[in-house]
């Protein structure tokens, strides 16, 4: 009996790897969906949309891949997204903010693409929002001022919301990053705990980089992120004036600074200067 019982055990365990090896093979992954996992105590969710029904932009994947590798090889674990529809966006946006943002320290939100403000408010483009249609717009889109407001509420920790997106009145699409009006946070929406940054001032347009693989943002941004020691208020004014010098003066950043406390770095310098540090959660 106990030989019988070994030999049953033994065909039973293999059956269940057997199974189980089976699923894993013939498990879907998330289409669009590149997880990069370094489990430390800040995270990144970066979000590059240019495949749109009502035309393409150039490179917002690109930038994004760009973007997520940058903070990736400093310990930041991201999630990325590329050519998301509304559905995917809301939820993947959603599970960013439960299961990792309100357990950070320091949290970046990066979108590249379209985003258009409407009767006062900030909304992210989905590839498969109709903006034909204006009405249409805050049942189709993500709305960039509750995700703002949320992070505000978490009270510990920091936010950083990069926007790699045009601020015009109107824009022809495939030329530019925002088909309508000015993405904006007025005076009494001001965060509290969270740094906005925008590729562009208020109506003006944010270059896609057509002749080359990034935008000039997101590229020039790339280049200061890595810099040790270099806090992030400091990063921006720089990122500011290196925009504005290599455009010619045609686009200005600008950014909307609410962070609280010590000084962050996206990278420790040598010293570790400007560190930053964990929280507990309880």
């Amino acid at each position: 009996m106990r030989q019988f019982s070994l030999k049953t055990n033994i065909i039973v365990v293999l059956v269940l790897v057997f199974n189980l090896s089976a699923t894993a093979i013939h498990a879907k992954k998330p289409e669009n969906h590149h997880p990069i996992n370094i489990p430390l105590n800040r995270v990144a969710l970066v979000i590059g949309n240019g495949q749109y029904n009502t035309g393409n932009l150039k490179n917002p994947e690109n930038d994004a891949h760009l973007m997520a590798n940058t903070l990736a090889s400093l310990g930041f674990e991201v999630d990325y997204y590329t050519n998301l529809d509304q559905k995917s966006m809301v939820q993947h946006v959603f599970d960013f903010y439960h299961h990792k943002a309100s357990k950070s320290a320091l949290r970046v939100i990066y979108y590249a693409g379209h985003g258009v403000q409407y009767e006062g408010r900030n909304y992210l483009i989905p590839i498969d929002t109709n903006v034909a249609v204006p009405s249409e717009i805050p049942n189709t889109s993500f709305m960039l001022d509750e995700l703002r407001s949320n992070l505000d509420a978490l009270k510990q920790g920091a936010s950083i919301i990069i926007l790699d997106t045009c601020r015009v009145t109107l824009c022809p699409f495939g030329k530019c990053r925002n088909p309508m009006s000015s993405l904006a946070i007025s005076k009494e929406r001001r965060s509290s705990g969270t740094l906005i940054a925008y590729s562009t001032g208020p109506g003006l347009p944010a270059s896609d980089g057509q002749q080359a693989e990034h935008s000039l943002y997101t590229q020039i941004l790339t280049e200061l992120i890595p810099i040790p020691g270099l806090p992030v208020e400091k990063l921006f004014r720089r990122l500011t004036e290196e925009v504005f010098q290599r455009s010619g003066g045609s686009q200005k950043p600008e950014f909307v600074d609410g962070l609280m406390g010590d000084e962050i770095c996206f990278s420790s310098g040598v010293s570790e200067e400007c560190p930053v540090k964990k929280l507990s959660f309880n």
